[in-house]
């Protein structure tokens, strides 16, 4: 069925005509690569496409919000050394988002913003955003897949502290999204053993780390606690809240001083 916020369903003459004075092109972005031993590699991709095109279906009817596809390889290299995952250099993410943007801008199009499904993409996409303003004079904005909306479940404080991949909210989702693809009878808990200061994602200091220094299956976190329902809930709040940020962002403008 033909979707007229999904781009590549409009012709080119569709989109040299659209009113892109207000606006904004959605360009999701996830990844390749192992998520333990109950997940499929391709997680992140499909999360950041479903999660988007979701939050497009919810907003007003003239909302003018459009999707772009998914970009499905990401910056991996921390799971090298898992098969099946499939990284992009920093410098070819780099090239590719850039090339992205210009192309975005020269349809013109004001605003573009990246919804990012895998961790390891944050710092490139935060930092590429800035080199897209610059270079090309679009308006650029990062959100992840939940637009930063609190888990409604209340979780173990391990889970919440170190919780962070093929987890009990990835395998939910998943569990809710495509069940056909998940193996529950090989889902497992496993944390990486931390003490002090020095943390993965948080604290005074954070350590650059490889998946194998700290994971023998692939997992932080406890992927057991996953359900169905678990997902549904997740689902549910991260797709309001990006619906609503998109709306916002599709309205913003830089205030000149």
């Amino acid at each position: 069925m033909r979707d007229s916020r999904y781009l590549p369903h409009l012709t080119w003459n569709e989109v040299r005509d659209l009113e892109k004075q207000a606006g904004v092109v959605v360009l999701p972005i996830g990844a390749i690569e192992q998520h333990g031993p109950h997940l499929p590699t391709a997680t992140d991709a499909l999360l950041a496409e479903e999660i988007t095109k979701l939050a497009l279906e919810r907003l007003p009817k003239g909302a003018k919000v459009w999707r772009l596809p998914v970009q499905s390889y990401g910056k991996s290299n921390e799971h090298l050394g898992f098969a099946g995952t499939i990284s992009l250099r920093a410098e070819t993410l780099m090239a590719v988002v850039m090339d992205i943007a210009v192309s975005v801008a020269a349809s013109g199009f004001r605003r573009l913003c990246f919804v990012n499904a895998h961790g390891g993409n944050s710092a490139l996409l935060a930092m590429m955003a800035r080199e897209i303003r610059v270079t090309t004079g679009l308006m650029v904005f990062n959100t992840f897949t939940n637009a930063g909306a609190p888990d409604p479940i209340e979780i173990p404080a391990l889970e919440a502290k170190y919780g962070i991949h093929a987890n009990d909210w990835e395998t939910s989702l998943m569990l809710h999204l495509r069940p056909d693809l998940v193996q529950m009878d090989k889902a497992v808990r496993e944390y990486p053993q931390l003490e002090g200061n020095v943390g993965l994602t948080g604290g005074a200091a954070v350590a650059a780390w490889l998946t194998r220094d700290w994971s023998t299956t692939g997992v932080f976190g406890d992927a057991t606690l996953a359900t169905p329902e678990r997902g549904a809930a997740r689902l549910e709040v991260s797709v309001a809240a990006l619906a609503k940020v998109l709306e916002e962002i599709s309205r913003f403008e830089v205030q000149q001083p």
